[in-house]
């Protein structure tokens, strides 16, 4: 071979490594683009998110104070406690009189125990 056919050769085989060098360049050009929008794309999902959740979590605290007062405006009030009830005093002599005398009462008869009990008629459930 000589250098007039080398030549052409050596400069095609340069044109074509810098053709596909531009073309893989580009490829990668958009394909690294595709991500970064993707990526901007998941960080605005996040962020989304997470003001969301700041939102709920506020709501949640004005809930939790809401109910809270409701719970206090429907308590029922403490109720004061009852008087204590004052019987009237009693003399000694009269309750011993009174004593004495449920004493000297004979005891009221008992009833006679029944040998069987009656007879229940249970209806069936059918």
């Amino acid at each position: 071979m000589d250098n007039a056919q080398l030549m052409p050769l050596l400069g095609g085989a340069l044109i074509g490594i810098g053709l596909g060098a531009g073309a893989v360049y580009f490829w990668l050009s958009s394909q690294l683009k595709q991500e970064r929008q993707r990526l901007n794309h998941v960080e605005q999902a996040r962020q989304q998110s997470g003001q969301q959740v700041t939102q709920a979590r506020k709501q949640i605290e004005q809930l939790q104070r809401e109910n809270h007062e409701l719970r206090l405006a429907v308590r029922p009030a403490p109720r004061p406690a009852p008087a204590p009830v004052v019987e009237p005093a009693v003399d000694a002599a009269e309750a011993a009189r009174l004593y004495a005398e449920s004493k000297m009462q004979p005891p009221a008869p008992k009833p006679a125990p029944r040998a069987f009990k009656d007879t229940e008629v249970l209806k069936r459930d059918e």
